[in-house]
């Protein structure tokens, strides 16, 4: 009678801390089914895409200014303003332009590889303007201003790296690719 007494009480006692762990279990892991097919599908849908990037959502800053004996450059960074989160190309959408009096159209090529950013107030993104000086005045352009424009078409207009014009080779102006993290000297000059 004692035997079947106490297996009885050793069975209930199994029983019930294998429920407890189960209930445990439960609260720790989560009782829901792992999202599959349909489900994960669903969930990823409901995270909301980030928008384009307007000029209304970042602003950008001059540093890291370079001078060498024939070559010149300069960093520009973007940052977006604090919980914007949006979308831009690669390719930095620059333009630049020289005094009413010239006439020669400034050469401008701009680097990307076809990709899609996301703009964050903490993952600012940086190009730099790379430029030869003339070694002779009939190859000399003038450059004053520099025009950064959005995906919406938004734009800011604002001098090329410094206040003034600056003579470049009849080249024209590099810009590299957008790419995550700060350039150098970000922050001496906002926009």
């Amino acid at each position: 009678m004692h035997t079947k007494i106490r297996a009885a009480t050793v069975a209930a006692a199994a029983t019930a801390l294998l429920l407890s762990a189960s209930a445990v279990a439960s609260a720790t892991i989560g009782d829901h089914p792992s999202p599959t097919g349909a489900s994960a599908q669903h969930e990823v849908a409901a995270a909301p895409a980030a928008r384009p990037c307007t000029m209304d959502d970042v602003s950008f800053y001059f540093g890291g200014f370079s001078e060498g004996l024939s070559r010149r450059s300069f960093d520009l960074t973007l940052l977006a303003h604090d919980g914007i989160t949006c979308t831009l190309e690669d390719t930095p959408l620059i333009t630049v332009g020289g005094p009413a009096d010239q006439t020669r159209p400034i050469p401008v090529s701009v680097n990307g590889r076809g990709g899609t950013l996301v703009l964050r107030p903490d993952s600012p993104l940086h190009t730099t303007a790379i430029y030869n000086i003339p070694d002779a005045p009939e190859h000399t352009l003038k450059v004053s201003s520099m025009t950064l424009s959005m995906p919406d078409h938004t734009s800011r207009s604002t001098y090329f790296g410094l206040p003034g014009v600056s003579d470049v080779y009849q080249a024209g102006v590099s810009f590299t690719s957008w790419t995550t993290g700060l350039g150098l000297g970000q922050g001496e000059e906002a926009f």
